[in-house]
């Protein structure tokens, strides 16, 4: 784990450019936290005494939306909420995914080739027929967003992690642990899964971008946050209807989740080649 630790850390002192994007996506993280206890504006008020799309001023520092609501606060609110579903969105894609393509992967055969099969099946469904459809049967709730993408974008992690594990099957820890009878799933979660920390990190890392960018893709379309809640995804959507009466309601909320996507992709790229230098191109 040190070892790990102190690679990544030279990781980012060799490239800058990663290093600053760090320091970027803390700045921002911080700023969406924080950010909304500097002024007395809630997300959802509405300022009946201003102007509705007002432009920036000392009163509103991004301005106002169509409503007339603060759009400073409302970015950074939306910021808390993209940024908690790449979060959680990624954490439930790696704990199926892991869990599938670790199974997958040691125990072969048959069972393998049945597991993939299905894996197979699900990247044939369209991406927003499978989300529509989670919709249609739990509902269009917060929560249910959060867990619809990552239960969908775990695909991925489970071809990496089978494949990782059929090769790790071979090694001879391995070997050692079988022939003193270890069982299968102690064998799996204590010496198959610890020994794919590298790749995991490293794909979790570039997941969330990705799935940051599912929710705005959602939300745009109306299908993920609902009002009164909002995302970037779903200002931006907003910031697009409004955009010649108001050009900030669409500038900054793009501009947040552009320098968060391109930071995490940084950031993705340095851990890649910290953690799995095969990798590296």
């Amino acid at each position: 784990m040190n070892r790990r630790a102190h690679s990544v850390a030279d990781a980012l002192r060799q490239r800058p450019v990663a290093l600053a994007a760090a320091v970027a996506l803390l700045a921002i993280t911080l700023l969406c936290i924080a950010g909304p206890w500097f002024v007395d504006w809630r997300f959802d008020a509405i300022d009946f005494d201003g102007t509705w799309s007002a432009p920036p001023s000392a009163m509103h520092w991004f301005g106002t939306d169509s409503l007339g609501r603060d759009l400073y606060v409302r970015t950074l609110v939306g910021g808390r909420i993209s940024l908690a579903v790449g979060l959680v969105g990624t954490l439930v894609s790696l704990l199926i995914g892991v869990a599938y393509g670790a199974v997958a992967g040691y125990v072969g055969g048959r069972v393998d080739a049945l597991m993939m099969r299905a894996v197979d099946v699900l990247y044939a469904l369209p991406f927003l027929f499978l989300v529509i459809l989670l919709m249609l049967l739990f509902g269009r709730h917060l929560l249910l967003v959060f867990v619809a993408i990552g239960a969908i974008n775990w695909l991925d992690m489970a071809r990496i992690v089978r494949g990782e594990t059929r090769a790790l099957k071979a090694r001879d820890f391995v070997s050692a642990a079988i022939v003193s009878g270890v069982s299968p799933s102690r064998i799996v979660a204590h010496h198959i899964v610890p020994n794919l920390l590298g790749v995991v990190v490293v794909y979790a890392t570039l997941t969330v971008p990705q799935v940051i960018l599912m929710e705005a893709f959602l939300s745009f379309l109306g299908l993920g946050v609902q009002a009164p809640a909002t995302s970037w995804g779903a200002l931006v959507a907003d910031g697009a209807r409004d955009m010649e009466l108001a050009p900030a309601a669409l500038i900054f909320p793009a501009l947040f989740l552009g320098a968060s996507l391109l930071s995490l992709n940084l950031l993705g790229d340095a851990l890649r080649d910290a953690l799995d230098p095969r990798q590296h191109r």
